[in-house]
């Protein structure tokens, strides 16, 4: 099988710019294109069974085309009279024909009938010289009129029709089991795309764009996905085809098929000539695809902040910029690869135009230049999707370098081979020395830390923006591992753990809610997925969200829309909760849980985390001092570092900046008053 293990064996796959694939030579191109191209060949490997019968079905369509002309010739020669001065004098009883000197006598006999006439009849030999055909005779009736002539007529011209059917059943198995393979391999490549991207950590997405990555899910994948199967299959099919028409010909007029080769590979100068161009044009326009993601993403996504500064025009603006850029390059991209089919077309006028000379001189009848002629045209576009295949196959090369790069991508955060799985919490977790840094030259978001949080208590993390608190949150749902340090979960560094065992273990209420476009029921079912409808609502009581809930026309089974959309902020912070509730893990992180509640709602809540907490190592983040007072445990930060820590009461009296703060948020007076612009030691 050619999936992730052949993946992460092989070296790091380059991406490439349009800027490079515009600088590159064709044997550089090449150069580029074959260990991309080769890793994808692998993904067909697990379905090359039905790829070869694909191949078999589009090889025999295209030797199809050879026979073809060959029975079509038969048919001229059986239904039209080779030239108006043969036709025959008035039957006799016998009568030898006149005939080219390139057939056999034809014999016409009269059979003896009433007043003396009969409907005279001729042998003839329309696959002469044709191995295995070659004895094949027909008689044809000479007389132009009468019923049976035309049943006769009838019958061979319906030959044509009924082998073309069978020429293109063979081209639509060819089709159907090329089809059914490449979706195959996209669906393979879109999973292991999406699935690494998945295990990307939070740093990853910091620095990505999301409209990049939709993409190259969506769009690059189905690219790569073609090149895989389609490209391959016409590498094979188109130059089959060219070779069994190319064959019946040269039996046919060696001299004439010649000069025609002379003449093909002229085409090829064309696609030369604009590649170039087409290779920059499909690079931008790949580049300008996914800024148009990127827009629309954001858009969406910040749609209200669009909303409440109407920014509507603006972001309409940028969209169409960008559909603007992309239209152009795509205008430009198909102007060059259309240009193409004139030039070609021309440069075949120009053979058939020798060709013409060469039938003049060398006396060639209707009927066989027709039959050359027809030969010719139809490899063209066999010829023709062939010489377009460098040019898909470039473009095609930078969303395929782009999947594998982004495949390639190693996470920064990876469970070690020998990680263990955390089943339960029964000694807490502990920070060590713990330094960490986003960013040298912001300095340490935390430095050297060292806290402990004990199964059964609460815990509150207070301070100013920037003070850390949220960095500590991150750190223990392993979101980013430390500089320095260590974090300890029941003795055992955080890193010993799988990240998913890990995960499995926390219950998180954030402060900015995300909800999913989906049924209420769904969302609070997020937290833990084989829940039952019991459960499932004992958790929105809980979180007292039942009471709005079955207010919903459709109750728990209602569609809240995007990010929730349809529902208030507390109603939708209390839905999260819900979340939490029913996932009932043995650490809970809180993130303002509460704040956008009202104060009755408020007082609900807390009992019922309260009753949630029972047990559970509770850590919350808290700007309103007032949510957390009863907390076992008080721990105010500062610039990274743990100022203090203690119940609300021993901090009140022994640290002057907690003491300011509570006196900020209960008192009113200004920020600036109570909290100098120095570090204050407690």
């Amino acid at each position: 099988m050619s999936t992730e293990t052949e993946s992460t064996s092989a070296d790091k796959q380059k991406k490439y710019s349009r800027k490079d694939l515009s600088q590159m030579t064709t044997a550089e191109f090449l150069a580029a294109a074959k260990s991309p191209y080769k890793r994808l060949l692998s993904y067909v490997k697990p379905y090359r069974g039905r790829f070869a019968l694909g191949i078999f079905f589009g090889i025999t369509g295209g030797l199809f085309n050879g026979f073809l002309l060959l029975v079509i010739r038969a048919v001229f020669t059986i239904v039209l009279p080779t030239d108006p001065a043969d036709e025959p004098s008035p039957p006799t009883l016998q009568v030898e024909a006149s005939v080219p000197a390139d057939r056999a006598p034809v014999v016409a006999e009269v059979p003896a009938s009433e007043g003396g006439k009969a409907p005279k009849t001729e042998t003839i030999h329309p696959f002469k010289g044709v191995p295995f055909l070659a004895n094949v005779k027909f008689e044809r009736p000479v007389i132009r009129e009468g019923w049976q002539q035309w049943i006769f007529v009838s019958v061979v011209c319906l030959s044509i029709p009924l082998l073309i059917f069978i020429k293109g059943m063979f081209e639509y198995l060819n089709k159907y089991c090329i089809f059914w393979v490449g979706n195959k391999v996209l669906y393979q490549v879109r999973d292991e795309l999406f699935s690494n991207l998945l295990r990307q950590p939070i740093s990853f997405y910091s620095t990505a764009k999301q409209g990049d990555l939709i993409q190259a899910v969506y769009n690059q994948t189905r690219m790569a996905a073609t090149a895989a199967t389609d490209m391959v299959c016409a590498l094979i099919i188109f130059p089959v085809s060219i070779l069994a028409i190319m064959g019946t010909l040269l039996h046919i007029d060696w001299v004439y098929t010649l000069g025609a080769c002379v003449v093909f590979p002229l085409c090829i100068v064309p696609v030369t000539l604009v590649s170039k161009k087409v290779r920059l044009a499909g690079g931008k326009e790949e580049e300008e695809a996914g800024v148009l993601m990127t827009t629309m993403q954001e858009s969406f996504s910040g749609i209200k902040v669009v909303k409440a500064n109407a920014r509507e025009d603006f972001e309409r603006e940028r969209f169409n910029r960008a559909s603007s850029k992309m239209m152009q390059l795509i205008m430009r991209w198909q102007k060059a690869t259309e240009i193409v089919g004139p030039l070609v077309e021309t440069v075949a006028s120009v053979g058939m135009a020798i060709g013409l000379v060469y039938a003049y001189v060398a006396h060639k009848t209707v009927h066989d230049f027709l039959i050359l002629n027809m030969g010719l045209m139809s490899i063209y576009p066999h010829v023709k999707g062939l010489s377009r295949m460098q040019i898909t196959l470039q473009k095609t090369l930078l969303a395929t370098s782009k999947i594998f790069a982004l495949m390639d991508e190693k996470p920064s955060i990876a469970d070690k081979p020998e990680a263990m799985d955390l089943d339960e919490v029964r000694i807490g977790i502990e920070f060590r020395n713990v330094t960490f840094t986003y960013n040298v030259r912001q300095g340490p978001a935390v430095e050297s830390l060292n806290l402990k949080f004990e199964p059964g208590r609460s815990y509150a993390l207070v301070g100013l923006s920037g003070s850390g608190k949220s960095t500590i949150m991150s750190m223990i749902l392993r979101f980013y591992d430390p500089d320095e340090g260590q974090i300890l979960v029941d003795g055992h560094d955080l890193r010993d753990y799988k990240q998913k065992s890990l995960r499995d273990q926390i219950g998180i209420v954030n402060q900015d809610v995300f909800l999913f476009h989906d049924t209420i029921a769904a969302n609070i079912r997020y937290g833990r997925l084989n829940a039952s409808r019991k459960e499932l609502e004992h958790a929105a009581k809980l979180a007292h969200a039942h009471e709005f809930i079955m207010e919903k026309k459709n109750g728990y089974d209602e569609v809240i829309g995007d990010r929730g959309n349809q529902l208030s902020g507390g109603q939708a912070q209390r839905l999260s909760i819900a979340r939490a509730m029913l996932r009932n893990a043995p650490i809970l992180l809180l993130d303002e849980a509460t704040s956008a509640l009202d104060s009755e709602a408020e007082k609900y809540i807390k009992e019922a985390l309260d009753i949630l907490a029972t047990g559970k190592t509770v850590i919350a983040i808290a700007h309103r001092l007032s949510t957390v007072l009863n907390a076992d445990e008080i721990i105010f930060m500062e610039k990274g570092r743990v100022l203090a820590s203690g119940r609300h009461a021993e901090l009140m009296e022994a640290c002057e900046a907690y003491r300011n703060l509570y006196n900020l948020q209960f008192q009113g007076h200004n920020e600036d008053e109570i909290v100098p612009d120095v570090e204050v030691v407690c």
